[in-house]
Formats: C-alpha cells, sequence, structure tokens
C-alpha cells in the first residue's frame, strides 16, 4: 500500500474531489474553486518533485499510484468514480502542468449526467483507456499479463516511448518489441484470441492507443492469412509505429476539434514521410516498419499520398495497416463527428474495396468482424463477461477525417 506519509497525493486528490464538488455547486470560476485549484497545483508540484509524471490508473475498481493501490478513504473514492464514470482509466500529469490545464481536469471530475462538459486532455494531461472483452478469466491475459499488465504498457511504456519519438531522440526498440511479443503470443496460443480482446480505445490521446488498435487488428489479420514467425512480429512492429510521423505534426492539427483547412491538410500528409525518414535513421527498426509508415496512405488505386511520379505497389502489411486504419477510424467519435456502427462500418468498407482498399483483404477483414460479432452474441448469451464500448470525445486526428474516403 501507498505509504500513509504520502501526504501530497492524499491532499492532491482530496482537493481536487472538493473542488469538483463546489463546481457543480457553482461554477469554475467561483473564487472558491480557484483557491482549491491553486491548492491542488501546489501539492501537484511537491509531488511532482519526487515522482516526476503522476500516472493514476483504474484497475479492478482500486486506484492505482506508483503500481501500488492507494488506501481508500471517501476522496479516493470519489477521485475514483470520477474516473469511472467518465470511461477513463489512465491519468497522467506532467510536472508542467498549468492553473488552467488541472482546472480542466476539476471541470471534467464534476460533470453531471445532464451536463455536456468535453472530455478533452491538453499538453500536460492525457487521459486513456483501456478495453478488454473475454470469455473466461483465462482469456483476459497476455502472456501472463492482466489488465493491470496490459495497461501499464499501453499508458506507460507506449506513452513513453511515443514521447521519446516526439523529442527526436533515439528510439529504444525493446519496449515495442515486449508489447507486440505479448499480443502475438495470445494469438499464437489462443485460436480465438481475437474474440478475447476488443480494440483498446483512447479518451484524448488517440495517437497512443490507435496504433495499438491497429496492431491487434493487423495481428488478427496476419493470422487469417497463415503468417507466422517473425513476420507476424513485423507486421506488429510496423503497426504500432505505422504513424510516427504525426509525432512531428503540431499539436493545434493534431487535435484540432474540425475539419482542416487546405493548408493544415498539407501539412497533415507529411507525416507518412516525416515517420519513415525518422524510422529509417532508428536502429533496429524492422524495414517493413519503415515501408509500412510511408505506404499505409497511398490508398489500393494509387490515388493516395504520398504521390508518386511511377506506379508503386504498396507492401500487402501496409494494405492491411489501411484497412485496419479505416475501420479504427470510423469507430472512434469526435466532437464533429460521431462513431459509426458496425454495420454503417462494413457498408462502406465494401465500397471501398477495389478502390481505397485492397479488396480480397477487405473481404478478410470483413469476415472476421463477421466471426467476433457472432462470437459476441454466444458470449452474451452465455452471460460471459463483456467490456461496452464507451464513445470517446475530441481524439487526436486520424487525418483530417471529412469524409469516409477522406480517411485514408
Amino acid at each position: 500500500m501507498i505509504k500513509q506519509q504520502d501526504e501530497h497525493l492524499q491532499k492532491f486528490i482530496r482537493l481536487v474531489t472538493t473542488a469538483a464538488a463546489n463546481v457543480a455547486l457553482y461554477h469554475p470560476e467561483h473564487r472558491l474553486v480557484l483557491r482549491l485549484n491553486k491548492r491542488a497545483l501546489n501539492e501537484l508540484r511537491l509531488l511532482s518533485n519526487i515522482y516526476g509524471d503522476i500516472t493514476l490508473k483504474v484497475v479492478d475498481e482500486r486506484l492505482i499510484f506508483a503500481n501500488e493501490p492507494i488506501a481508500e478513504n471517501l476522496a479516493i473514492e470519489r477521485f475514483l468514480g470520477a474516473m469511472t464514470k467518465n470511461g477513463i482509466s489512465h491519468l497522467q500529469i506532467e510536472p508542467d502542468v498549468g492553473a488552467e490545464e488541472l482546472l480542466n481536469l476539476i471541470n471534467i471530475f464534476s460533470k453531471a449526467p445532464d451536463r455536456q462538459i468535453e472530455i478533452k486532455g491538453s499538453e500536460n494531461i492525457h487521459f486513456g483507456q483501456v478495453e478488454i472483452r473475454y470469455k473466461d478469466q483465462s482469456t483476459a491475459q497476455l502472456s501472463g499479463l492482466n489488465l493491470a499488465g496490459i495497461a501499464d504498457c499501453e499508458a506507460d511504456q507506449f506513452m513513453e516511448i511515443y514521447q521519446t519519438i516526439r523529442k527526436k531522440k533515439k528510439l529504444e526498440m525493446s519496449g515495442i518489441n515486449n508489447i507486440v511479443n505479448g499480443f502475438v503470443d495470445v494469438f499464437n496460443t489462443q485460436s480465438d484470441a481475437f474474440l478475447a480482446l476488443a480494440p483498446l480505445r483512447s479518451m484524448d490521446e488517440y495517437t497512443y492507443t490507435h496504433s495499438t488498435n491497429i496492431c491487434m487488428l493487423n495481428l488478427a489479420q496476419a493470422k487469417v492469412l497463415g503468417i507466422e514467425g517473425q513476420l507476424l512480429n513485423d507486421i506488429g512492429i510496423a503497426a504500432m509505429l505505422h504513424d510516427v510521423g504525426k509525432m512531428f505534426i503540431s499539436p493545434d492539427i493534431l487535435g484540432k476539434p474540425a475539419k482542416l483547412n487546405e493548408e493544415e491538410w498539407q501539412i497533415m500528409q507529411q507525416h507518412p514521410r516525416m515517420g519513415a525518414e525518422y524510422l529509417l535513421n532508428s536502429p533496429g527498426v524492422p524495414r517493413l516498419a519503415v515501408v509500412t509508415a510511408y505506404e499505409h496512405h497511398m490508398r489500393y488505386d494509387n490515388t493516395g499520398y504520398p504521390q508518386q511520379k511511377r506506379p508503386w505497389q504498396p507492401h500487402i502489411c501496409s494494405y492491411m495497416t489501411a484497412i485496419s486504419d479505416t475501420y479504427d477510424a470510423m469507430r472512434t467519435h469526435r466532437t464533429y463527428e460521431k462513431s459509426l456502427d458496425t454495420d454503417q462500418i462494413i457498408s462502406i468498407m465494401l465500397d471501398l474495396a477495389g478502390s481505397v482498399l485492397h479488396p480480397q483483404l477487405t473481404y478478410s477483414f470483413l469476415q472476421i468482424l463477421s466471426d467476433v460479432d457472432k462470437s459476441a452474441e454466444t458470449d452474451n448469451s452465455n452471460d460471459a463477461p463483456i467490456t461496452q464500448e464507451q464513445p470517446t470525445s475530441n481524439t487526436d486526428h486520424p487525418d483530417a477525417i471529412q469524409s469516409p474516403t477522406d480517411k485514408m
């Protein structure tokens, strides 16, 4: 357990929950709320001096800090309840967080059912969620990892990796390999592994969990095609790194809660090239990851980007990534565009097959979806514990989505 003398964390949580309660009674700019926010920020800074980034997670209905459950009290229960109510399983606060950012978090935590408050992170506050659906306890494990382990990989390890990329530092492949190897182990040991794992979802930092979504979806496609061994691992790694170029795009463009204008769209289209260049100069990165980062928006009919002067034949991994990317993008809720249900997605993907998407691979992917839906119906009839998808809000743009065919 976290030691009781760790008072800064306890005070921070108590001040945040008290401020949230007062927001519900008054308004975010009330002087009492601002005073509590200031005190909470002070406790947070003292805590950051000790731990650096402050990461709080929800695991098995417990609030976790520094890989240990926090001793429960009324404030902890309210804080945990606020995270759960808003679908947040992971909260990371960086040391440079400002008063306005913390006030936004307090405002989110104050949300009542009849209030429409946008769940949006900021430069120094990040939200995340991992959802898993499973038929029994054994299939909820990834190579010995339970839900807490999966959350650690997605929320801590992978986020740290992407922060490294954003700063253009040397990419350490061990973290990526560990995550992908865990996923591959599941597919190798369980024939119905895809039925056990639902796509990972994100509340704010879309790029982090979107990449993990694509990894799982690509591995599912590859296994159906009979791909095994090192190529399967490389496909998973390529999927995890396919969007690294977005780390070099302005956050204002990535997080814009509206359609991109022409200038912004031209900038966004540079991310495949920038990602490939970064990976090409990163030792230990499979060449397939470089190729996929560059090609995943080219489209089956070569009308995508980057534009080529000669006919270009993308790698099969790039085609699979485009399919997974399309599916995950259409399932993601944005402030200006609702997510689509499975029937709508299937209809659109069938229309895109043969032009935007590789036709045979698309049909194979849709068959996987059909099998998953049938299994989910069977599981529900047997009272299997399946988590329900919760809509996310204001995620980073996958690609300035303006219409189904503009999503690739």
